[in-house]
């Protein structure tokens, strides 16, 4: 009796790890697969950005000329993407208005601030101005690769006295076009 109880409890145990096994092989052929299935399973993120560096800080800013903006020391972030597919993303610089609104002073205009973002070489260095939408750029990542970008700004030379007086609080993020 005892013999055909052990006998069965051994048989659904193998069939049980048969099945297990199985099927992890075919839906999950190779190992890209299973670190997708690894990472869901531990609730960690497939797509998102780490900062390598401290971010920009442009506390008593004085207007300066895009030649020496694009000197300044980069705020550097990687963009990760841990999926199964090529993921069409955009980097923004949003402005943190709850702060801004904190500190009852005004907002400075997107219009007096300068910028470039750049492969993680610098190589394709461009002074830009920030947008209204504050969209730095729309790029695609491979399934399972990063992305390094260096971010500099600066406020512009060209700056009037509307930028005098006022406060700019923000931060780079990056959002997934649908």
């Amino acid at each position: 009796m005892k013999k055909e109880i052990i006998n069965r409890l051994l048989s659904i145990i193998t069939v049980s790890l048969f099945l297990i096994v199985s099927t992890t092989f075919i839906y999950l052929p190779n190992s890209k697969n299973l670190t997708s299935a690894l990472a869901f399973l531990n609730h960690e993120k497939s797509f998102y950005m780490q900062d390598v560096t401290e971010g920009v800080l442009l506390r008593n800013a004085t207007p300066v000329e895009d030649s020496e903006g694009l000197e300044n020391d980069p705020y550097t972030f990687k963009v990760v993407n841990k999926s199964n597919s090529n993921i069409t993303y955009k980097i923004m610089f949003k402005s943190d208005k709850e702060k801004i609104r904190e500190s009852e002073m005004e907002i400075l205009p997107n219009k007096y601030l300068r910028y470039s973002i750049s492969n993680y070489d610098d190589t394709n260095l461009e002074a830009n101005t920030l947008s209204d939408d504050g969209i730095l750029i729309t790029t695609t990542i491979p399934p399972h690769s990063e992305q390094t970008f260096n971010f500099r700004m600066w406020l512009d030379y060209n700056a009037d006295d509307g930028a005098f007086d006022k406060i700019f609080i923000g931060r780079i993020a990056i959002e997934k076009v649908k």
